[in-house]
């Protein structure tokens, strides 16, 4: 049966066609749970240099993909190689097989999941996704020492991939895989591989921001999905959005190669805005902002040419610690993201610790409901020595930079506590020096509803969509039960973000939003209707928005959202706003 179209969930966009080929797994290493006291030395041999001849894997491969792909994406390796020559890392294995009489494989694998499932039970979708990174991280020392054993017992041959083979896929295909790692991204012949079918993997998962960086098409789809694909079957990704056709038919490909060749033709007609504004056809401009979480994105975020950053997530520096990081560390970290940007605004979250999101080396108790919990400000008011080490550190920064900072204020509810955080500010500014605007983010329902209650205390706002959406509709926004009734196009949320942003406006607060809404076409347009002067969000999403804000009229958008605001259904609004952009010829 020719055309069989299955929904798919896209991590990495564009249209792929080709055969498929299945990449095969390494040989399996021997494991057991029983291994005499006699025998352990020799399990920690092997352990120790499967670990060497991992760490030497991954500084080789940090070199190459520095050299093809930037030395951002070759960080990814680096980190993974640091990760592996960790003493208390390597420590757990060794105890696994000196106390518990572990094999060197199983011990990596207990020690490998214990801290992916670690990461996976955090709120933030980024570290969620670093839990792949522990996966990747076992799965190459497993294999290493599934090779030291073949080649033990003699058993070695030859795999048709297993991580080391130079050449796979041999001709151009689509890879059919399990899951994907970032070490098998980067080590498959790439210019054979026209897209990636995987049945695991997060859109923010390092081996998606490698296939996007590599413009390479990646979609999930279940494993029942991929028990139907046969090796060597034609297959189209992404023909329409979110969808797989296997063996599809002759027209079918016609249309894939000549959107193949659209697509070709729009990246080119977008770099080409790279220097350009974001300001509408009636002349209104709209700032387009980057959101960063660590010091690997900055260089790409540059190279994007935003016009700063909206949102820079400062718990990164403090989950990637084993301690605190002193006031002095924080202060040259925060310089680095400063001088990274050449004068261009930068919005420092403070710490958004807590909840279900707790620091590995900071006490925090257990709470039945996590995202309603002790976390944001509400953490930070209760530590003030974090907080105002965070402060102090900041300003430091603006003081050796000579560059005005701008301080967000995670989970307000309430004035009181955005009078503490501005207390903090003009205090310790009389000693450090260094000049600071302080704003809110508006998650909360509340915030939302009494933005003028914090005039003069309050310098801007910015929309955190994900958590303000979640909190409106009562909806668990990582919980797949929920995945048709949480949507930023609920006209309920839309509502809310319309009337913080007028609100804001009104008290002379510059406006802002740092949630995944602004980087969708779609959530640009109603948000540019709304009148905010800023939209931040994945730096890869600013040149196809800017050719939506360069597309419209703001009294056209207006009037769009208006009729949103008057539908039942998320689904309504953005199929409105869908239509409109389609008419326009915008992102086709």
């Amino acid at each position: 049966m020719d055309d069989l179209r299955i929904e798919v969930r896209t991590l990495s966009p564009g249209v792929a066609c080709g055969p498929a080929v299945f990449a095969e797994r390494a040989p399996v290493a021997r494991e057991r749970k029983d291994i005499p006291e006699s025998d352990r030395p020799g399990e920690r041999t092997v352990l120790g240099s499967a670990l060497a001849r991992s760490i030497e894997e991954l500084k080789g491969l940090a070199a190459q993909v520095g050299a093809d792909l930037g030395k951002d994406k070759a960080e990814i390796f680096e980190s993974h190689a640091d990760i592996l020559d960790d003493e208390e890392f390597q420590g757990d294995m060794y105890r696994l097989i000196d106390d518990e009489g572990y094999s060197a494989a199983v011990a990596v694998c207990e020690v490998a999941e214990k801290n992916a499932l670690e990461m996976e039970g955090l709120e933030d979708e980024y570290f969620r996704a670093r839990a792949d990174d522990f996966r990747d991280i076992g799965k190459r020392v497993v294999s290493h020492i599934a090779h030291i054993e073949a080649r033990a017992n003699g058993t070695a041959r030859n795999e048709t991939f297993s991580g080391g083979q130079k050449r796979f896929p041999v001709t151009p295909s689509i890879v059919v895989a399990p899951s994907l790692s970032p070490s098998e991204t980067v080590s498959f012949c790439l210019s054979n591989v026209l897209g990636f079918v995987v049945a695991s993997g997060g859109t923010n998962s390092h081996a998606a921001i490698l296939a996007r960086s590599l413009g390479i098409p990646a979609v999930v789809a279940t494993a029942d999905i991929l028990s139907r694909i046969e090796c060597g079957a034609r297959l189209v990704l992404n023909l329409e959005r979110d969808t797989l056709i296997i063996h599809p038919c002759e027209e079918t490909l016609n249309l894939a190669e000549r959107a193949k060749a659209a697509e070709r033709r729009r990246r080119e007609r977008l770099a080409e805005l790279a220097c350009l504004p974001a300001e509408t056809l009636c002349g209104r401009r709209i700032g387009l902002y980057a959101n960063a979480g660590n010091m690997k994105d900055l260089p790409s975020i540059a190279a994007s040419n935003p016009d700063g950053i909206g949102l820079f997530r400062t718990e990164f520096l403090f989950m990637e610690q084993t301690v605190f990081p002193t006031e002095a560390a924080q202060a040259v970290h925060y310089k680095r993201v400063l001088d990274s940007m050449n004068g261009k605004p930068v919005v420092f979250r403070l710490l958004d610790i807590g909840g279900d999101k707790p620091l590995p080396y900071a006490p925090h108790p257990k709470e039945n409901n996590p995202f309603l919990g002790w976390r944001g400000i509400r953490y930070l008011i209760d530590n003030p020595d974090i907080l105002i080490s965070q402060v102090r550190a900041m300003l430091s920064a603006s003081a050796a930079s000579g560059r005005k900072v701008r301080i967000m204020v995670p989970m307000v509810c309430s004035p009181s506590e955005m009078r503490v955080v501005r207390d903090i500010i003009e205090r310790e500014c009389a000693e450090l020096g260094g000049e600071a605007m302080v704003g809110m983010m508006v998650e909360t329902p509340a915030a939302a509803m009494t933005v003028p209650a914090f005039k003069g205390i309050s310098d801007f706002i910015s929309i955190g969509s994900n958590d303000l959406t979640q909190y409106t509709l009562a909806a668990d926004r990582e919980n797949e039960l929920l995945g048709n009734l949480y949507s930023e196009f609920h006209p309920g949320v839309l509502a809310l973000m319309r009337k913080a942003a007028n609100d804001a406006r009104d008290c002379g607060m510059e406006t802002g939003i740092c949630g995944e809404f602004a980087s969708t076409p779609e959530g640009a347009l109603y948000l540019a209707a709304m009148g905010f002067d800023e939209l931040s969000m994945s730096y890869g999403a600013i040149p196809a928005i800017k050719e939506i804000i360069r597309g419209i009229r703001i009294d056209e958008a207006e009037r769009l959202l208006d009729e949103a605001l008057a539908m039942r259904s998320a689904a309504e609004t953005r199929k409105l706003a869908r239509d409109f952009i389609d008419q326009k010829g915008l992102g086709a």
